[in-house]
């Protein structure tokens, strides 16, 4: 069983949080971090199904850093198509943050930290499988497990303590709840298995493509990003644990994430940094244009050199690069980006990969950053604008989270958020799979379909299905 290192004095300090909410006469938070055994991240997120189905997160980044797995929900963060979501959702965390009360470790990855992530575009058209998500939505979950890069182990405990409840109540609630969840750490899963997949319209899609090329021609636009799905039918209900085990395996140079929400669960294990905040130092990355890898060293070698010189990808990338250069300039004192862009490899395909650093300006939130980002070109097109209008007249679906921001964010503003590619939802006794393409001028229908099938392999290998 798990050692927890306790803190005998934190009960004073979260009987000072429900005086706090007693003076305001509002809802305070406490949130209390204390140092424990090292755990297994999936082993507690899989720990948690019995008592917080529908209630769970999951992050792990892709440079091995930083693991967060939160199970239970304290308290629940949306926006809707009519707000600014970004704006929306940080200064509804920052009000809720008001008077909270904090007891414990103070470090980067502990403490209050909400996990969620935004629609592609809120403006699309609703479709059912998405109807659980509203177009900003983030957790706070009453129990967090932090694994840093020394591989140490936190606990946050995230408590709102309301007028009128008993302290010694809901302390005493909590405490078995955390018993009960460290007893329950080898949980045996049964997993679905998948019934058909079902590409859903490629000939339209190929067609669309070529309507798109036409234009791109006709010089109405650069570049636009158009995706596809994929559906698979499972003879139960999918459970996230066994995906997100496979994908831990399958793709640990990627960020790896889940996020539940009742009977859906949004997961993947994406390549693709968004952005970054520590303190005031910034990183963002550009990943766009991207080629198979090859069956033997000397191939993939081959086809890495043939991407760094390929024109229509290079173009495509610095689209990308100039992109994420002026949204940073905006919030940044000083921003680096390199003079030529490097290979990313990961186990399916390899990619054009530019990272940007840059020392942010003061009192700016990781969410500025993501406003200022989403959509890059990589995922919508450019010019933006003139993109996004193709894709909502022509993609014939709605992404929901896919290709869009998903990550957290602290009580200081600081956080990390990747681009949701390599993806799907899980939904009842079904999974929709999404992969994309860069579209340019010179684009061919059939090789891009040939490309998204490539990037669809992940996702269908972690929910185990196959495609030809």
């Amino acid at each position: 069983m798990v050692r927890i290192i306790q803190q005998s004095h934190g009960y004073a300090a979260f009987e000072h949080a429900f005086e706090k909410a007693y003076q305001f006469k509002r809802d305070v938070l406490f949130s209390m971090v204390i140092p424990i055994d090292p755990v297994d991240p999936l082993q507690f997120y899989e720990a948690g199904y019995q008592m917080f189905q529908g209630e769970r997160s999951f992050w792990q980044d892709r440079d091995g850093e930083l693991a967060l797995i939160g199970v239970g929900n304290a308290q629940t963060f949306t926006s809707n198509p009519l707000n600014d979501r970004f704006t929306t959702i940080q200064q509804q965390w920052s009000q809720f943050l008001e008077h909270a009360v904090y007891f414990g470790v103070q470090k980067i990855g502990t403490g209050p930290i909400i996990m969620g992530g935004f629609s592609f575009d809120p403006r699309q058209e609703a479709e059912l499988e998405w109807s659980n998500f509203s177009d900003g939505y983030f957790q706070l979950p009453s129990y967090m497990l932090t694994i840093d890069q020394y591989g140490a182990a936190f606990l946050t405990t995230n408590i709102i303590c309301s007028e009128g409840d008993h302290a010694k109540t809901i302390w005493a609630r909590i405490q078995a709840n955390k018993e009960l969840l460290f007893t329950r750490l080898q949980d045996h899963i049964k997993d679905a298995n998948v019934v058909q997949t079902i590409e859903v319209n490629p000939e339209r899609w190929k067609n669309t493509i070529g309507f798109v090329v036409k234009r791109l021609q006709k010089e109405e636009m650069e570049k636009v990003v158009l995706a596809r799905k994929i559906k698979v039918e499972f003879d139960g209900k999918k459970r996230s644990d066994t995906v997100l085990e496979r994908l831990r395996d399958d793709q640990p140079d990627s960020f790896i994430f889940s996020l539940e929400v009742l009977d859906s669960c949004f997961i993947g294990a994406t390549p693709e940094r968004l952005v970054k905040k520590e303190n005031e130092s910034i990183l963002s990355t550009c990943l766009a244009g991207s080629i198979q890898r090859g069956n033997t060293t000397e191939e993939d070698n081959r086809l890495g050199q043939l991407l760094l010189h390929d024109e229509k990808n290079l173009h495509e990338h610095q689209l990308v690069v100039n992109m994420i250069k002026s949204s940073l300039t905006d919030l940044c004192e000083v921003v680096h980006v390199p003079s030529q862009p490097a290979l990313m490899k990961i186990r399916d395909i390899q990619h054009l990969y530019t990272p940007v650093k840059g020392i942010a300006s003061k009192g700016i939130s990781i969410l500025d950053y993501v406003r200022n980002l989403h959509p890059t070109p990589a995922l919508g097109g450019t010019p933006t604008h003139l993109a996004m209008d193709v894709i909502r007249e022509e993609e014939g679906m709605n992404r929901g989270f896919y290709a869009a921001p998903v990550g957290w964010l602290d009580a200081q503003g600081n956080g990390e958020f990747a681009v949701a590619i390599r993806s799907g939802l899980l939904h009842d006794h079904h999974a929709y799979l999404y992969a994309g393409c860069g579209v340019v001028a010179d684009s061919d229908p059939e090789s891009e379909y040939q490309e998204t099938t490539i990037k669809f392999r992940p996702m269908l290998r972690a929910v185990g299905g196959t495609i030809k």
